[in-house]
């Protein structure tokens, strides 16, 4: 049985494309059962109240925490529940994704098998962005695959759509709770790497859209402070400073610096 996780941030969850796209898969697979979520909402407003909708045929779990506490924080929180109520996998995914029709459908059929591991293709500006080789840590893309299996020892995938089962998931350790936002997926799958497993690649096709291309100076500073925050802790975490540097932490202020054409950023760098 499947518990699909989906984590929001100032939207109402019955609004999302997440949510709404993945309610329309289920409904269009008609199986007579009910689809299983848990929303964690990091909306970090006061008086975020909300009259949540029924349904008749999902069974929710709704969790809200103002504190904003993270995307790894709140996927340890579902996967908890998951173990709890003996979900025997967990999907996760974020607000923003629009899911393909197929997509429940194609999720349980691949719960049935033995995989630990299962990843759609994650698609942006037509490109095939997850699964990625992960070398120096970052992201070298695949024009293709050649097989329907990865090794995670080199490779890895980003958050959104992947199944774990719970088993695997918690003989990892969960996502490190120290990292809110970015490195949480590369982490936890050069973690998961160290059991040599596979991930398998379902058939499956995901459109995903990076709003942060489109982010105003005032954005991308506000997303830079906490970027700087994870890189931190990441580096902490596997004690890698000097190539972090190289490899990610100057590439992003000066691609930030030269998309902006500002100095900005390299001020808050060298004063965080």
């Amino acid at each position: 049985m499947i518990l699909f996780g989906i984590v929001t941030y100032r939207e109402k969850f019955w609004e999302c494309k997440s949510f709404k796209s993945l309610y329309q898969s289920f409904k269009n697979e008609n199986d007579g059962g009910k689809l299983h979520i848990f929303i964690f909402d990091n909306t970090d407003v006061e008086k975020w109240n909300l009259s949540i909708p029924a349904f008749s045929d999902i069974q929710f779990e709704y969790i809200h925490d103002k504190t904003n506490p993270g995307i790894s924080f709140a996927y340890n929180t579902i996967a908890e529940y998951a173990k709890k109520q003996d979900f025997s996998e967990i999907v996760f995914l974020d607000q923003d994704t629009e899911l393909p029709i197929n997509f429940y459908e194609i999720y349980k059929s691949y719960s049935s098998t033995n995989f630990p591991l299962c990843v759609p293709q994650i698609y942006a500006n037509n490109r095939l962005v997850s699964p990625s080789r992960y070398i120096n840590f970052r992201s070298v893309l695949y024009d293709k695959f050649e097989d329907d299996e990865l090794p995670l020892k080199g490779n890895s995938c980003i958050n959104t759509g992947i199944m774990i089962k719970t088993d695997v998931f918690f003989r990892n350790n969960g996502y490190n709770s120290k990292l809110r936002l970015d490195f949480c997926d590369h982490e936890f799958i050069d973690r998961l790497s160290a059991h040599n497993l596979n991930m398998k690649i379902m058939p499956i096709r995901i459109n995903q859209s990076f709003s942060f291309l489109e982010n105003t100076k005032q954005q991308d500073i506000s997303r830079y402070k906490l970027f700087i925050k994870d890189l931190k802790a990441y580096a902490k975490s596997n004690n890698k400073h000097y190539s972090m540097l190289f490899y990610v932490d100057l590439p992003r202020v000066l691609s930030l610096t030269f998309r902006h054409k500002s100095l900005e950023f390299f001020k808050i760098r060298l004063t965080s």
